[in-house]
């Protein structure tokens, strides 16, 4: 009987005969061109503040720009001529990187609804794919840009340690929030949920951030001792994770809470 139910549904689904509004328009093309929309209105409003966290970063790693003196440049831009900073390939790069997760997550959510089965796995596993993949790629093209040399390929070693760094998130995202929120002293598991959802992300940059350093340090510094590196690392560390911490609050608070009002 349920399998029946449920190929009925998706025969329903793909013929459109499940239908709201006008009583023509299907149904799942409404709840998509929704999830679009609030995924790519949801990423305008992150990947400002996104892009100046990163590009700082980033420009502050390679020695092109002091971290503070790129922030406090980058805002003026923003605030000044906020027309031509959204035209800009790093302001592209952070919209396509959260337009796209937003877009995975919301169409994984609907497709699952849509065939009443449940969205938990397939969003773990599809949404990880696509942030982790765009995000790779978009620091890819930001250590380039924005490095002191001419642009060349990455090492091997740099795009492992930005694949240890975001799988680090995003278990601390997706995967260990549920059982942490068991474990808090907070009677309301709602709350505890939302605090570990929070929390641990952030205390997460603290792991994750040498690796973005020690990463962008293998490409902007091919040949320099694993001491050298060390002292680096250590040199830039604190505020780096400081800053990568503020930008948690957008992407996954602003962001998302966007996304899911939208």
């Amino acid at each position: 009987g349920e399998v029946i139910s449920r190929s009925r549904t998706l025969d329903s689904v793909a013929m459109g005969e499940v239908t709201e509004g006008s009583g023509w328009f299907p149904r799942w093309a409404s709840k998509l061109a929704g999830d679009l929309a609030a995924a790519t209105l949801s990423a305008c409003l992150v990947a400002p503040f996104v892009t100046i966290v990163d590009k700082s970063i980033i420009s502050n790693a390679s020695g092109r720009e002091k971290l503070m003196d790129c922030v406090r440049r980058s805002f003026r831009e923003l605030l000044t001529g906020p027309h031509k900073f959204v035209r800009r390939p790093e302001y592209a790069w952070i919209w396509a990187l959260y337009s796209a997760t937003y877009i995975t997550a919301n169409v994984t959510d609907t497709v699952c609804e849509l065939t009443e089965t449940s969205s938990v796995l397939p969003k773990f596993i599809l949404t990880s794919s696509v942030n982790m993949s765009v995000c790779i790629t978009k620091d890819r093209a930001f250590t380039r840009m924005f490095g002191i040399k001419a642009p060349a390929s990455l090492p091997l070693g740099t795009y492992l340690l930005f694949a240890a760094r975001d799988s680090m998130t995003m278990v601390a995202s997706f995967t260990l929030p549920e059982p942490t929120a068991r474990r808090l002293p907070i009677e309301n598991h709602e709350k505890a949920l939302a605090t570990a959802q929070i929390a641990l992300p952030l205390l997460t940059q603290f792991f994750s951030t040498p690796m973005h350093l020690l990463g962008l340090d293998l490409y902007n510094r091919p040949s320099e001792s694993a001491s050298s590196r060390f002292l680096q690392v250590r040199r830039e560390y604190f505020k780096s994770a400081m800053m990568r911490m503020c930008r948690i609050g957008p992407a996954y608070g602003i962001g998302g809470g966007a996304n899911s009002y939208f």
